[in-house]
Order: structure tokens, then sequence, then C-alpha cells
């Protein structure tokens, strides 16, 4: 493999991507308004640096007393902080992660290209639309999708990791590789599992997809020690010094402690290739239509330790829905570039004995648009969220209720509403769920209200908690959305 090295022009691979980078903007923003994101997790996480820019609070998450280190230890996600000065919409951090998602996947594309022009794999007139559909074929996986719907922040431990692995490929020099890594790291401690699995298997991807192992073997393993070692440092002092509470979690079924889950999967194996058969794998592997398997030992470590997430007892993380699939996807992305760079390889042999006629030697093209159209035909497909397409809006109400009543008050700061709407609000105000209604100082009900975090049976039990409050009182004629504003809070001074 040659240096790392950029290209200064214009590719059709770039307008397939941009073009799907788009597309995809448009549908997450008419879920935003569409009401497909709640408290969990956008809200959370839009706390986490709303806190930070507005209060000097970073990572803290307001309606739950709660800093959020001590959930995740995730000291990277600062450098994103400066970002949220832009714009108080929430969905500002929807905007980062899709650009995150799309670099990574634009760096495996971009990877793939080098393989095909270096390797002389195709002709030079057929390279440019081979990568054209290898963006296809990857940007339109349904998993690549479902990150895209899940608006969380692993998606930068995806671009991060996905970076790491593409440079030591390159052969860049360990100086930038080891920084990124450790940014990556810092994204979740639990991600250094992943990278450190996906770091060693590209020593067995096949000769056509790395450099030479004399090259990479130490730059690879080192990056896997680093990452065992980031994680081992998280998990014995730094979560523990921040008082991060023991247990196991997704994992308490097979043990109250780390040491225990490992002594039960050990001692039944039987256990755990039941959890990992009735698992997202098979669907996640079929998400690349099988090509990754002509890299075979690369994809098996590289998919190994998804095995942690396979055993969890939470549907989430065993189907790899929501977010779960970014921890997979550097590694698999790599190694479905190398199973069409093998397949070439072994097609070229197939055509040198003469058991197929010169015709067919663009073959391995062919069936990659053939994916490519695959993809495209599922277009819409995701896994566990809803179809990629747009949606229609929920939010006109609400908007307009927040307009009215709480924009023009600078003594409205703090407000309450329920678990969708929350998404609503803007960082700059500090914001609560119904149930801690009795810290805002306004709190707006709309017509329909998600029982999650409600605090009372119904919306109508916790309007009627709400007009026996004496401490708030109903704006006159507030429309669908139900106003209360604190006594103290009735007049809009500044």
């Amino acid at each position: 493999m040659h240096s790392f090295t950029f290209a200064h022009r214009f590719r059709a691979w770039h307008g397939v991507l941009g073009a799907l980078f788009v597309y995809t903007l448009v549908c997450v923003w008419t879920a935003f308004r569409g009401g497909l994101f709640g408290f969990h997790d956008l809200a959370l996480l839009n706390d986490l640096f709303a806190n930070g820019v507005h209060h000097d609070r970073p990572f803290w998450v307001t309606d739950a007393d709660l800093n959020h280190l001590t959930v995740h230890f995730t000291p990277t996600l600062l450098l994103l902080m400066p970002l949220f000065l832009l714009s108080d919409s929430q969905f500002l951090f929807i905007v980062l992660g899709l650009v995150a998602l799309y670099g990574a996947v634009a760096l495996q594309v971009w990877c793939f290209e080098r393989m095909v022009e270096e390797r002389e794999l195709f002709p030079a007139p057929w390279r440019p639309w081979t990568s054209a559909a290898f963006a296809a074929y990857l940007g339109l996986n349904p998993f690549v999708k479902t990150v895209a719907l899940s608006a969380h922040f692993e998606v930068f431990f995806q671009l991060g990791a996905t970076a790491v692995l593409v440079l030591l490929l390159r052969g860049a020099r360990m100086r930038w590789v080891l920084p990124i890594a450790l940014l990556t790291l810092g994204v979740r401690p639990d991600g250094g599992l992943f990278l450190a699995f996906q770091s060693a298997a590209l020593l067995l991807l096949p000769a056509v997809a790395r450099p030479p192992r004399a090259q990479l073997t130490r730059r690879a393993l080192g990056v896997s020690a680093l990452s065992l070692g980031y994680l081992a440092l998280c998990v014995a002092v730094v979560l523990p010094a921040l008082g991060t509470p023991s247990g196991t979690r997704f994992w308490s079924h097979y043990g109250s402690t780390w040491g225990q889950v490992a002594m039960t999967a050990l001692g039944d194996p039987g256990r755990v290739v039941h959890d990992v058969a009735t698992s997202g794998l098979v669907v996640f592997q079929r998400g690349f239509l099988w090509i990754q398997l002509l890299a075979p030992a690369a994809t098996l470590l590289s998919t190994v330790p998804g095995t942690f997430f396979f055993m969890a007892e939470a549907t989430d993380k065993r189907m790899l829905w929501f977010y779960n699939s970014a921890f997979l996807l550097p590694g698999l992305g790599l190694c479905a570039a190398a199973g069409f760079g093998q397949l070439t390889v072994l097609w070229r042999g197939v055509l040198a004995r003469g058991w197929v006629p010169p015709r067919t030697a663009m073959a391995p093209a062919l069936l990659l648009a053939g994916l490519a159209l695959v993809q495209v035909a599922r277009f819409e497909r995701t896994v566990g969220a809803p179809p990629m397409r747009p949606m229609p809006p929920v939010d006109s109400d609400f908007r307009q209720a927040f307009a009215r009543h709480v924009e023009p008050c600078a003594s409205r700061r703090v407000v309450a509403t329920d678990f969708h709407s929350v998404v609503f609000v803007p960082n700059d105000y500090d914001r609560f769920l119904l149930h801690h209604y009795e810290r805002a100082q306004v709190v707006l009900v709309p017509p329909r209200v998600d029982p999650l975090m409600l605090g009372a049976p119904s919306r109508e039990a916790f309007l009627d908690t709400l007009l026996h409050d004496s401490r708030f009182e109903e704006v006159a004629e507030p429309g669908p959305v139900r106003v209360f504003v604190r006594t103290d809070a009735r007049g809009c001074g500044a």
C-alpha cells in the first residue's frame, strides 16, 4: 500500500455520499419535528453540552441531577462543546452526528478506492464507478441508516475508530494514529474492546487490502494494547474514582460482578452460543450482503467483541438496534472492502486458468453494482427503527406556545414539558420533565403526552395535580398546549 495521501479532486462517490447525506439530513430533520426523539437520549445528551456552554456545568444532566461522566467516561466530547455556540437548537447534535457518520463511511470508501487504484483491480475507466457503487452499497447499509436515526454520541467513536483503522492500513505515522486512538477511546471506554479486536483484525485481511504484515504488525498490535489498557484503567481506576455505581447492568443475568459474568460465560458456553444464535448477529452480517465473508478471519475477529452485546439482556443491545452497531461498523466496513478486493483477485485467477471467457473480466465490478442496487431497492430499511423516510411534523403547537409564553419573558428560563416535547426546548434554557414540574418556572403540557417520566397515571391526572398546585396558575387562552406559570414568574421583566 502507498503512503497516506489524498487526491484533491471530485470523484463520483463524493456525489453519491453527498446525496445520501442530504437525503438523510432531510429525513432526520422531519423525524426530529415529527416527535421521534425524546429525553432519552437526545435531550439528555444535549444537556451535557448546553450546561457546559451556558451554565458552566459540563456533562451535567439537569433533570436527573447527574454528572454523566459517572455513567460513561467521555472526556473527548468536551471538544464538541464550542460548536454548541453555533445554535441553540437540539437538532445541532444530530447534524454533528451525521457529519461524523458519513465521515466514517467516506473514509472506508476512500480506502476502497485506494486499494482499487493501487492494486489496479479494474481498468481505469471502471474505477470511479466501482467506488461510487461501493459508496452506495456501504452508505445504504440498513445499520448505517439505523445509526443515523439514533442521535447518539457513539457515532463519534465510529468516526474515530474508522480513522484509526484507515490510518494503520495507509501507513500513517504513529504520532498521528495514537492521539486519534486516545480521542476515540475518550468517547466511550468500552469502545476499547472493539477497537482492540478490529485493529488486530487488520493483520488478517487478505493481502490485497493491507500492507505487508512486517509493516503493520507492531503498529496494529500497539493500538490493540493501548485500547485494552485504557479500558482496564477506566474500569479499575477512573470510573470508581468518579463514583460510578458498581454492577453489570444489562448483563446481570450472568452475574452481579464482571468476574461472575466471565466465569458464567466460560462455565456455560452453550448459553453463550444460544444468546449469540438468537441475537442480531446474522441480520448484521446480512446487512453487508455477505461479501465481507471473503475476508473470513478478519470478519470473525472484528465481530468477536460483539459477543459482549449479543449476551446482553436488553433487546436493543442484543439486536444491535439504535447506536449499538456503531461499535462494529468500522471493522466490518473495511472487511467488506477487502472482500471485494479478494473476490477480484480470485476472479483473475479463474480468468488466467481459462475457466471462463475473457469477456467476463468485469464480473466482480458488475456484482458490486448489483449489490449496490440491492441496497438501493431497500432504500428505507432500518433495523429496530422507523423507515428512513420523511415524517409529518407534530411540533407546531408546541413551538407556537413556546414563542408566545416563554421566549418573550426573561423570567421564564426554566421549562418543564413531556418526554418528547423536551427536545424542542432550546439549549439555553434549563429543562425538566413533567415529573419534576415543581422545579420549573413554566410548564407546557401538549395535547399528547408521553406517560414516560410523567409523574402521574395520565395527562388528565397530571393536569388535575397542576391545577390544584397553588404555586402555578394557567395562562388565559393557552391554545392546544396547556401552559402553567409559576406565580413568581408571571411578569416578563428583563
